[in-house]
């Protein structure tokens, strides 16, 4: 600990000794991260929520065709529609990447040659539809940002191909999705750091007063932020729905760390010069923030840790980790030489102050107003509202029975509450119903019974895939499967065969290998392809979460009771049948992510304490508030997302911010001469309790920026952030003081047991 002071002495001395070549080097960090911002990819859907699985790399890669799907409707026989219809066909089809274009125009050309003049001819070979597709198939195999120019390439060709006015066009599909959610992810992630910066100046401007340049913690924390893009485009961490959601949070925790720097160096300035109040500062202020910032740090590890294998979850954990570490750097490199610059020329236009007035008032003692006052209660810049908290904390701490018994109530009525919470596991419902790309989707799906939303693919490997026993096991799968719920039909090779073999499977691997040479290449390709096979299940339409865990399990099932032969393996997969479960087991794993978050945190408490009082002290109005935050929940209808599953650990690794700081005013001051427990208690909570119940209000104003994303997702993590950001907030100057007495006390007591060692730190002075 005495090493970490030393270490953060050092950089105050260095930082107030070379503020221009400080902020130099912030200057040069943010000219790299521009160019590391610029490599940043998004990715979307169902893809953010599949990791690596070499099942589904095969099935990719043999099968897995996205598509763009054009939706015909009006005046689908007319000559001039089929005309554009067979124009717009013509240029996709020559389109880099995809593999082939079905349209009405196709069996029309083939059956004339060309596109007839007579809407009575056309009808002869289409029928009188109202509604007709067009579907561009891409190769197998395609990213999301290989496909995005597909769809950028089909817009325009809509718009080439000059459909009459009578026909409405709408092109949706897989590609299209992806392309409009992408564009919209990213100008959320605008709209919510827009937000986040303006919700923090009116917070700065309101709440952090009394101090100068108060405004000055935004330009830290954004240059933090910027930082933090420029490190995730070097470490090929793409933007996703939930990774959008990190900016608004690191503007918060930003802010922060910033404002800790700034409160607590303005306190220093009351009673030293600016040459020897950063040192002072920043040995003070800066170990418990930095131990603050690595339990936040750990916090996103936590969720790391517990969600590995779905990449979303992932992203959004590294990326806040990123975010911490660099939002705490810049407020070192930004914030805290342009604090020294301003204080020097502060000096210099008061015309160099008697070098005893550090505070500016005239009376030589620099001891604040009407000198000789020494009371850290009693400061002009504490205030009302600072007296306040701490007469609080001490009446409190006074009674500790009482808050404790109150607070453990709370916790065990949340623990309980939480049982009953609902669940957001459906992911598309995580993006705005609104949007055009799903509206456009969603009539998609009701022309067609469905669409691909019902189907699900099963991959066969291993074997002879072509030999009659294995084509019978296909069909044994068909029985058994059909009949299970929610299974509603099965497409498989042996279906293929058969059809085109008068409905019987033939009794030899070479027959089986004529009657595939006579099925069209595109149509056998679905089928067999690379020395694998596919099988695809047609699920019930509008399944919800629950019943789509079902159909999973069923089709699991069936494949297992049919006994595949020896040798060859089905594997149920593709983003559709992979995507749920791992969604689900985020949000049933919440528990575990939560208790990682506590265990890392206290290792980190105890291996910079060395003192078990002290590791376990911050953590326990930690957990009060996870408990509390489901209480919250509940009374506001918060469902449980898999990304509030990770708020538990969060919650343990950014409150620990507030509860450590006031922790260590708190063994600080107990360390002077004739200062009671109670008396350190209150000096404590006055002290530190304003800044950070500032801080914590203007992180409450960064997250609240999450609450107005049109991804219902963000939106009700945003809701939830701001509860808890509150709730801990109100544990650490409620529950703390408390609890730190009676841990104290028993530690004392302990204490000749333990060979005599207490709590109380070595004294260390101002830092």
């Amino acid at each position: 600990m005495d090493a970490l002071r030393s270490v953060f002495r050092t950089i105050g001395h260095e930082i107030q000794a070379h503020p221009v070549a400080t902020l130099l080097i912030a200057a040069v960090l943010l000219f790299a991260a521009l160019g590391g911002a610029a490599q940043i990819t998004s990715v979307t859907g169902d893809q953010a929520f599949t990791g690596d699985n070499p099942t589904l790399e095969t099935y990719n890669d043999a099968f897995d065709r996205g598509s763009i799907s054009v939706l015909l409707r009006g005046e689908t026989t007319d000559p001039a529609t089929l005309r554009a219809v067979a124009r717009f066909d013509d240029r996709m089809s020559s389109v880099a990447d995809v593999a082939y274009v079905t349209s009405p125009a196709d069996p029309v050309r083939e059956k004339y040659g060309r596109i007839p003049d007579s809407q009575a001819k056309i009808e002869r070979v289409l029928g009188s539809p109202d509604v007709t597709f067009v579907r561009v198939v891409f190769e197998p195999g395609l990213t999301q940002p290989e496909e995005r120019p597909i769809y950028t390439e089909a817009l325009a060709a809509e718009e080439w191909a000059r459909f009459p006015a009578g026909v409405d066009v709408i092109i949706t599909g897989s590609a299209a999705f992806s392309a409009q959610l992408s564009e919209l992810i990213g100008q959320s992630t605008n709209q919510l750091l827009g937000l986040a910066v303006g919700l923090m100046i009116v917070a700065l401007f309101f709440l952090f007063r009394g101090v100068r340049l108060r405004l000055l913690p935004i330009v830290a924390v954004f240059t933090g932020v910027l930082y933090t893009f420029g490190a995730i485009g070097y470490a090929g961490i793409p933007n996703s729905t939930l990774t959008s959601s990190v900016f608004p949070i690191l503007i918060g925790l930003g802010i922060d760390y910033s404002v800790q720097f700034h409160e607590r160096y303005e306190e220093e300035l009351e009673s030293a010069p600016p040459r020897e109040a950063l040192p002072q500062a920043l040995s003070g202020i800066g170990p418990p923030v930095f131990v603050a910032m690595l339990a936040a740090a750990l916090g996103f590890g936590a969720t790391w840790i517990s969600t590995v294998g779905t990449p979303a979850f992932v992203w959004f954990a590294q990326t806040s980790m990123f975010g911490v570490l660099l939002t705490f750097l810049a407020g070192i490199l930004v914030l805290l030489p342009i604090l020294t610059l301003y204080a020097r020329f502060r000096r210099r236009g008061v015309g160099e102050l008697d070098h005893h007035d550090f505070d500016g008032d005239g009376d030589g003692d620099g001891d604040g107003p009407e000198g000789g006052t020494t009371d850290p209660t009693d400061s002009d810049r504490v205030g009302a509202f600072g007296r306040m908290l701490g007469r609080t904390s001490r009446t409190l701490a006074a009674n500790p029975g009482i808050v404790l018994l109150v607070a453990l109530l709370l916790m065990g009525a949340g623990f309980q509450a939480g049982q009953g919470l609902d669940t957001l596991a459906d992911t598309e419902e995580f993006v705005p119903q609104d949007l055009p790309a799903y509206v456009d989707l969603q009539q998609f799906r009701s022309q067609t019974g469905g669409g691909s939303a019902v189907q699900y693919d099963v991959l066969v490997t291993g074997g002879e895939l072509t030999h009659p026993e294995v084509l019978h096991w296909m069909q044994r799968f068909e029985r058994v499967a059909v009949g299970a719920p929610l299974i509603e039909g099965i497409d498989s090779p042996a279906t293929l065969v058969a059809e085109h073999n008068g409905g019987e499977i033939p009794e030899t691997q070479a027959g089986v290998e004529r009657v595939l040479s006579t099925v069209p290449e595109r149509e056998r390709a679905q089928y067999y392809n690379d020395g694998v096979a596919h099988i695809t299940v047609i699920g019930a339409q509008d399944m919800s979460t629950d019943q789509t865990l079902s159909f999973i399990s069923n089709v699991q099932d069936a494949i297992r009771f049919s006994n595949p032969p020896p040798g060859v393996d089905a594997t149920l997969t593709g983003t559709a049948a992979i995507t749920p479960p791992s969604v689900v087991e985020q949000i049933e794993s919440r528990n575990v992510t939560t208790g990682l978050g506590v265990l890392f945190v206290f290792g980190l408490l105890l291996a910079y304490y060395r003192n078990l009082v002290k590791a376990v002290a911050p953590l326990v109005p930690m957990l009060f508030v996870i408990g509390w935050q489901n209480l919250y929940m509940a009374a506001l209808d918060i469902p449980v997302s898999p990304l509030g599953a990770s708020l538990g650990a969060m919650t343990v690794g950014i409150g620990a911010e507030y509860t450590i700081i006031v922790m260590e005013r708190y063994y600080e001051e107990k360390t002077q001469v004739g200062v009671s427990k109670l008396d350190a208690v209150e000096t404590a909570a006055t002290r530190v309790g304003k800044a950070i119940s500032v801080s914590g209000m203007t992180t409450v104003f960064g997250f609240s920026a999450l609450t107005l994303s049109p991804f219902p997702i963000l939106a009700d993590f945003g809701y939830l952030t701001v509860g808890v950001i509150f709730l801990t907030l109100v544990a650490a100057l409620a529950t703390l003081p408390p609890t730190l007495i009676v841990l104290d006390g028993l530690a004392e007591r302990l204490s000749p047991l333990l060979g005599g060692r207490g709590t109380d730190p070595e004294p260390q002075g101002n830092a």
